[in-house]
């Protein structure tokens, strides 16, 4: 017993000066918890949600905005942006519901317009809502209540959600697994210090593992498109040289992550226990399994500027949004913040890197 007891001392010090255990230990099952428990506590959330832009309020409609904000089975969003915006946003399934409301003056009858997209569930749970403005109690009388359809876009289904979260879940795992642990395996077996023996410079050594990796991206890619196509109905009417882009910088970005992280890591343990943390949090922040429209507003902006969501944008609307040179400005924001990841993570890589 006494050298169990000698051994366990020594095990505990060990964890006392191994942080990265520590981290990985105590706050990697807590951002998981949060991660994944907080977008589906939101989505169970079955208050039907109704939008409304604030000049397509009359004033005979304002007492019942606020009626139904207050009640238990409605919940009245203000839609930041304009009616273009707010029909597309419709027509995608970002909302579900946008309420107009017109009268002649405070206290008057109110004629109001529901306009929901054409998926079954909007149009019964539109008829609800229907019902309740009509049943009731407000400081506003409402004269007509007229439902509107809108025809859903392609973008609406959750495939188009969950399609490039996997491409861009695979890409990340290609980044961090096939390249970054690849390193730090080499590492720990002694290679680098035979390579730098005999004066190898870093560039095509590196060079030769990112191409390798690099088509593997691109072939995987390919597969999971192929499959899509033929299997689940996907329209092959992509734009293909854009879609080569995409994924060219995503793939330069995400094996330039695994690289930072094999520079950072003194030892395979500390290699896996980084990439355990900061891989969930990047496909969270990055919608790879469900919209981040389920964000709080706060978080929105840093889920669009996270290293993965750009890149599951700009598939998401290749794909689905019929996106092509003649549009392709709807592509310029994800572009440019997919383009300064790579340059920031590939320069760091470069400062870094030490034989």
């Amino acid at each position: 017993m006494r050298m169990v007891w000698v051994f366990f001392k020594l095990r505990m010090r060990q964890l006392r000066y191994d942080k990265v255990a520590l981290v990985f230990c105590y706050v990697f099952p807590v951002v998981l918890l949060l991660g994944i428990g907080y977008p589906l506590a939101l989505s169970g959330n079955h208050k039907i949600k109704v939008s409304y832009l604030e000049t397509e309020i009359a004033p005979a409609g304002r007492p019942l905005v606020e009626a139904l904000d207050n009640h238990e089975l409605v919940h009245a969003i203000p839609f930041v942006g304009e009616r273009v915006q707010a029909e597309a946003a419709l027509r995608n399934n970002e909302i579900q519901h946008l309420l107009s409301v017109s009268g002649s003056s405070a206290g008057g009858p109110a004629n109001v317009t529901i306009g929901s997209n054409s998926l079954e569930e909007n149009r019964i749970s539109a008829i609800a809502l229907a019902s309740i403005m009509k049943t009731s109690p407000s400081g506003s009388s409402v004269a007509e209540v007229r439902l509107q359809n809108v025809e859903v876009s392609r973008r609406s289904s959750y495939l188009a959600t969950l399609l490039p979260g996997l491409i861009g879940m695979t890409m990340l795992i290609i980044g961090l697994s096939g390249f970054g642990s690849v390193l730090i395996g080499e590492e720990s077996a002694g290679l680098f210090k035979n390579l730098k023996t005999i004066d190898v410079s870093p560039t095509p050594f590196f060079a030769g593992l990112f191409l390798s990796r690099l088509l593997i991206a691109y072939s995987v890619v390919a597969g999971m498109l192929a499959v899509s196509v033929f299997g689940l109905g996907v329209s092959p009417d992509i734009n293909y040289p854009l879609l080569l882009l995409a994924v060219t910088l995503g793939a330069a970005t995400y094996l330039g992550i695994g690289l930072i992280v094999f520079l950072f890591s003194r030892s395979v343990m500390a290699f896996s226990g980084i990439i355990s943390f900061i891989q969930l949090p990047i496909l969270l922040l990055g919608g790879a399994f469900f919209s981040t429209k389920l964000f709080p507003s706060w978080l929105q902006p840093i889920a669009e500027h996270s290293p993965l969501a750009p890149f599951t944008s700009m598939l998401r609307e290749l794909m689905f949004g019929g996106v092509g040179f003649h549009n392709v400005s709807q592509l310029y924001p994800a572009l440019i913040t997919m383009s300064i990841w790579m340059v920031v993570i590939l320069l760091l890589a470069r400062l870094r890197f030490r034989w």
